[in-house]
């Protein structure tokens, strides 16, 4: 009986984890992010602590993806999900947002770290080519920052600063707004 229990905790926790994470990239999903920035920015607010997002695009996928297949799209995904993963905190989230689009929540990042962060990433993922059978491809990243209090005082208003200062960009380019 206690062996089937703690298989199906098992089973549970699996569940959980799938419903929260993207199963391409394994980083957390868009649902998972909406929980987890209403969380933080509470956190903000009540200890008076920045709030920083950086929103991160994918430059030009959509040619990853029509010159070298979807096979290589998903490992340059599966590669920028990694990149990402590296530069995280303790406490830090990495969120696939869309398609190419990822978000990297960072509670208690003022923005000129936060933006010193993201052009680190921006560097660094220029720098290496992810390789795929004969492909050897390079992509570079565009980035929005924005933080709690400066850009936006809700998850609505941070995203949307963000979104916006990405749309500012003609690519490869870290704009905090």
């Amino acid at each position: 009986m206690q062996r089937q229990l703690d298989e199906n905790q098992i089973l549970q926790a699996q569940l959980k984890d799938q419903a929260q994470r993207d199963a391409l990239t394994g980083v957390f999903n868009r649902r998972y992010l909406v929980e987890a920035l209403e969380r933080e920015l509470a956190q903000a607010q009540c200890q008076g602590l920045p709030l920083s997002l950086m929103l991160m695009d994918i430059d030009h996928f959509k040619r990853v993806n029509d010159t070298h297949g979807h096979q290589v799209g998903d490992e340059v995904l599966r590669g920028a999900a990694a990149l990402l993963g590296g530069h995280v905190r303790a406490g830090d989230v990495v969120c696939r947002y869309g398609g190419e689009e990822f978000l990297l929540l960072l509670p208690g990042m003022p923005e000129a770290q936060a933006v010193e962060r993201a052009e680190r990433c921006r560097r660094e993922l220029a720098e290496r080519a992810i390789t795929v059978g004969q492909a050897e491809v390079r992509v570079t990243l565009s980035i929005g920052v924005a933080t709690f209090p400066v850009h936006g005082d809700s998850v609505a208003g941070l995203i949307e600063c963000a979104d916006r200062a990405l749309g500012h960009q003609s690519g490869g380019e870290v704009v905090a707004h």
